[in-house]
């Protein structure tokens, strides 16, 4: 994954350097910096204290990144044109004439289409939808279990408390043996997600054989202060390198890799992690889809299922180009290291839009 990440910053610089001859040559880099501080937005919004001008920030943010993802595709298809008349005897200066003219209407044309985009993406992020998996166990289960899983709710400014009404009103219509969450809770701070209403309505989650959570990557980003959220909500069993076990299944929960590297607590090797009773399934969450870790290559035993999420399946285009190049199980149910895998697209986002993906509440039926 980590070979990707000159492209991309590459594929950035390269969008940076095309969009500054969109603006007036007085304006060039102002114009240029102003996006890029748009773009920043969507890392710098949670430490604005005014909820309104935090809403606007990430807004901005968002639509920006949407908008140089697809002037970036632009920029690529206009260079190869302006290549291919460069060698069929166009002069470099008509090449230029060419491109003064026609890349400003372009440019607005693109952010046109990217509002339409943001507008119809934050239906499909709202409207998660819900379906079924039947899933064979390696470890048969004393019963047919029913579990449902979410991941990276990603709490944020414009979060609608009418959405975790409705997730909490879903999972007591699926009325599921067990709930699992893989990361990613929040992009606000914890005093905001009280404020909101969020703490009261996340309580009101629960299953007969429990809640289980582990943290996300978000959950590294300095913010402490939500993993003693979730910690502390009272109806959440939060695993950190830890396993429980009930009568019917045991459940491990890894710290995300980010949060070990940005705490300095390393990750446990997964065969200390590894349940007793063999006679039970055993299930992981772990946020991040990477697979096993190096040191956990010789285990005695493998778990039943994993959950991830982290991906969102991409979340819009052309994002999703990228995401499904870098990891090796972008979205759905596959296998990983030997271990049946299921990556989940979220039932949030990070940034309020979707194109071409879904938010999603999944409830596994599992025997």
């Amino acid at each position: 994954m980590f070979a990707f990440i000159p492209l991309v910053f590459g594929l950035l610089g390269y969008a940076w350097w095309r969009i500054r001859f969109v603006f007036p040559r007085k304006y060039r880099y102002f114009g240029a910096l102003l996006i890029t501080l748009c773009v920043a937005a969507n890392f710098f919004h949670r430490a604005i204290e005014n909820n309104v001008i935090e809403v606007i920030a990430q807004v901005i943010g968002a639509i920006t990144t949407v908008f140089l993802a697809n002037w970036l595709i632009f920029c690529f298809c206009w260079d190869v044109y302006l290549g291919i008349r460069r060698l069929l005897g166009k002069r470099a200066r008509a090449n230029k004439s060419l491109r003064m003219r026609k890349e400003p209407l372009f440019a607005q044309a693109i952010l046109a289409l990217t509002v339409a985009l943001f507008l119809i993406g934050l239906n499909l992020q709202y409207n998660y939808k819900m379906f079924s998996i039947e899933h064979k166990l390696e470890t048969s289960p004393k019963k047919t279990l029913r579990i449902a899983v979410f991941t990276d709710i990603h709490f944020d400014p414009i979060f609608p408390k009418s959405k975790l009404e409705r997730i909490v009103d879903s999972l007591r219509i699926l009325r599921p043996d067990a709930i699992f969450f893989a990361g990613d809770l929040a992009d606000i701070s914890a005093e905001k997600l009280n404020k909101r209403g969020f703490d009261v309505l996340f309580k009101q989650i629960d299953a007969p054989l429990g809640f289980y959570a582990s943290v996300g990557n978000h959950e590294g980003f300095g913010n402490k202060a939500t993993i003693e959220w979730l910690r502390n909500s009272g109806n959440v069993t939060l695993l950190m390198d830890d396993t429980v076990c009930n009568d019917f299944f045991c459940v491990t929960g890894r710290i995300d890799h980010h949060v070990a590297k940005n705490f300095g607590s390393g990750r446990a090797p997964l065969k200390s992690l590894t349940p007793r009773n063999d006679s039970i399934p055993w299930f992981l969450l772990d946020h991040q889809p990477k697979g096993l870790d190096k040191q956990d290559s010789a285990l005695s035993r493998l778990p039943d299922l994993a959950i991830s999420g982290h991906t969102h399946a991409g979340q819009f285009y052309p994002a999703k180009i990228i995401i499904d190049l870098i990891w090796r199980l972008p979205y759905g149910l596959g296998n990983l290291d030997g271990v049946p895998w299921y990556v989940s697209s979220g039932i949030g986002q990070w940034m309020p839009i979707r194109i071409g993906t879904r938010s999603e509440l999944v409830l596994f039926v599992l025997d």
